[in-house]
Protein backbone atom coordinates (compact mmCIF):
# COMPACT_ATOMS: atom_id res chain seq x y z
CA UNK A 1 0.00 0.00 0.00
CA UNK A 2 1.27 2.63 -0.94
CA UNK A 3 0.48 6.81 0.50
CA UNK A 4 0.45 9.73 -1.59
CA UNK A 5 0.67 13.10 -0.23
CA UNK A 6 -0.30 16.36 -1.15
CA UNK A 7 2.59 18.65 -1.62
CA UNK A 8 1.71 22.35 -0.64
CA UNK A 9 4.06 24.88 -2.39
CA UNK A 10 4.46 28.64 -1.00
CA UNK A 11 6.57 30.61 -3.44
CA UNK A 12 8.06 33.49 -0.97
CA UNK A 13 8.86 36.44 -3.43
CA UNK A 14 12.53 37.86 -2.58
CA UNK A 15 13.06 41.12 -0.05
CA UNK A 16 14.27 43.58 -1.88
CA UNK A 17 17.53 45.08 -0.59
CA UNK A 18 17.48 49.09 -0.25
CA UNK A 19 20.96 49.49 -0.87
CA UNK A 20 21.57 47.35 -3.85
CA UNK A 21 18.03 48.66 -5.81
CA UNK A 22 19.63 52.79 -5.07
CA UNK A 23 22.91 51.15 -6.87
CA UNK A 24 20.92 50.04 -9.63
CA UNK A 25 19.05 52.69 -10.34
CA UNK A 26 22.30 55.18 -10.09
CA UNK A 27 24.42 53.35 -12.13
CA UNK A 28 24.49 55.13 -15.72
CA UNK A 29 26.81 55.09 -18.74
CA UNK A 30 28.34 58.10 -19.42
CA UNK A 31 28.20 58.34 -23.21
CA UNK A 32 29.73 61.12 -25.46
CA UNK A 33 29.04 62.08 -29.25
CA UNK A 34 31.61 63.25 -31.82
CA UNK A 35 30.51 65.83 -34.44
CA UNK A 36 32.32 66.65 -37.39
CA UNK A 37 31.63 68.23 -40.80
CA UNK A 38 33.81 67.07 -43.08
CA UNK A 39 33.64 69.68 -46.21
CA UNK A 40 33.16 73.26 -46.16
CA UNK A 41 29.86 72.95 -48.82
CA UNK A 42 26.62 74.90 -48.21
CA UNK A 43 24.65 71.83 -48.17
CA UNK A 44 27.18 71.07 -45.10
CA UNK A 45 26.43 74.90 -43.14
CA UNK A 46 23.92 72.78 -41.00
CA UNK A 47 24.91 69.67 -40.44
CA UNK A 48 27.09 70.11 -37.38
CA UNK A 49 23.87 71.40 -35.57
CA UNK A 50 21.87 68.84 -36.80
CA UNK A 51 24.36 66.07 -35.17
CA UNK A 52 24.66 68.24 -32.02
CA UNK A 53 20.52 67.93 -31.96
CA UNK A 54 20.41 64.22 -32.68
CA UNK A 55 23.27 62.50 -30.81
CA UNK A 56 21.54 65.15 -27.57
CA UNK A 57 18.06 63.71 -28.09
CA UNK A 58 19.48 60.21 -28.57
CA UNK A 59 21.52 60.33 -25.24
CA UNK A 60 19.18 62.23 -23.19
CA UNK A 61 16.37 59.99 -23.91
CA UNK A 62 18.00 57.27 -22.62
CA UNK A 63 17.51 56.44 -19.03
CA UNK A 64 20.31 54.41 -18.69
CA UNK A 65 23.19 56.72 -20.00
CA UNK A 66 24.22 60.03 -18.98
CA UNK A 67 25.62 62.82 -21.41
CA UNK A 68 29.10 63.32 -20.56
CA UNK A 69 29.55 65.97 -23.57
CA UNK A 70 29.59 66.78 -27.07
CA UNK A 71 33.00 66.89 -28.94
CA UNK A 72 34.43 68.54 -32.07
CA UNK A 73 36.85 70.12 -33.84
CA UNK A 74 35.63 73.60 -34.40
Amino acid sequence: MSITYERKVQVIPPKINIHTAKKQEVKRMNVAAYCRVSTAQEDQETSYEAQVAYFTKLITENPSWQLAGIYDEM
